[in-house]
């Protein structure tokens, strides 16, 4: 899946990225062709294949481009402030009809498509999990979390509860879910002495 090259032109590669991105938001991805992008871009079709393999590559790397500067993970000091923003950006994310619609489709071509699943797993999994798992390490480490905390689990329920929305309720998704997925799993994975501290500042706040 990863692009043979990049157009001599950068204006070339944006107005690719940009129409891919376009086109499926308004068709939906199996309706898009390589043929419609090109025409959109106003490039030849010789271009857009002397970058990527097809289509999926395309929009994948639209996707990308898109979506990478508005997932990083921050380094507040605070493992549960990291999460409350990261899990929150990721809810909004999946909101934006730009991003949503296109990453559906990818997700769903990737069940027929082994390179495609592939790379979907290299960045979701391999990428995304690691940075999700070095702000709960960074957590235990600091005595924020439990220290028998299984990380990827936790990864799993934390995010879990977004990707159900996106793909099987189709709930509303907003930051103020993503925030309270966190608050409601945070408990969790608190450690005990982080956990008593927290129930006695709550006591103290109301008495």
């Amino acid at each position: 899946m990863s692009p043979a090259g990049r157009p001599k032109s950068e204006t070339a590669r944006r107005a690719v990225l940009s129409a891919a991105l376009d086109l499926v938001t308004e068709k939906g991805y199996q309706a898009v062709t390589i043929e419609g992008i090109a025409e959109r871009a106003g490039v030849a079709k010789t271009t857009i294949y002397r970058s990527w393999p097809g289509k999926a590559a395309v929009v994948m790397d639209a996707v990308l481009v898109e979506s990478d500067p508005r997932l990083a993970f921050p380094d507040t000091g605070s493992a549960a402030e990291d999460l409350r923003l990261q899990v929150s950006r990721v809810a909004e994310l999946f909101t934006d009809p730009s991003f949503a619609k296109p990453f559906v489709g990818l997700l769903a071509a990737s069940q027929h498509d082994e390179a495609l699943a592939g790379a979907l797993q290299e960045w979701l999994i391999t990428s995304r999990r690691a940075g999700a798992s070095e702000v709960l390490r960074r957590g235990v480490e600091r005595g924020e979390l439990r220290a028998d905390l299984d990380i990827p689990i936790a990864i799993d329920a934390l995010y879990g509860a977004l990707y159900y929305r996106l793909l099987v309720s189709h709930e509303p998704l907003s930051p103020g879910y993503g925030q309270r997925v966190v608050a409601e799993l945070f408990t969790g994975l608190q450690s005990p002495r982080n956990s008593l501290s927290t129930g006695a500042s709550t006591s103290a706040g109301t008495t």
